[in-house]
């Protein structure tokens, strides 16, 4: 059975954000891709992350740079992350994200 990791995330805008999950089990890595979207909560795209796959890590990334064209207005949002192989789609982790634009708090 598997269990999604379930994290809430802080994301401050103008800075990188960057998370490395460590993927257990027998899974093929061949081909396999990673998705990490941020969604507001009615299911409108923010963003989409940069996905890589090291060995069995999948390594995701919003860049600075574009974490400034996110809507000052949104202050919330969620988000998820896949790994995708060619046998199987699977969930890795969700949660909630805080967006800080105020660099101030950063």
């Amino acid at each position: 059975m598997d269990f999604v990791k379930r994290l809430n995330e802080t994301l401050h805008t103008g800075s990188d954000w960057a998370r490395a999950y460590n993927v257990k089990g027998d899974i093929d890595f061949t081909n396999a891709r990673g998705v990490c979207k941020l969604r507001t909560h009615t299911d409108e795209l923010i963003i989409e992350s940069e996905c890589k796959i090291d060995d069995t890590r999948l390594i995701v990334e919003i860049k600075g740079t574009e974490s400034l064209s996110i809507d000052r207005k949104l202050t919330r949002c969620k988000y998820d992350v896949f790994l995708i192989t060619e046998e199987r789609t699977i969930k890795l982790v969700m949660g909630n994200m805080s967006i800080v634009h105020d660099v101030s708090m950063h």
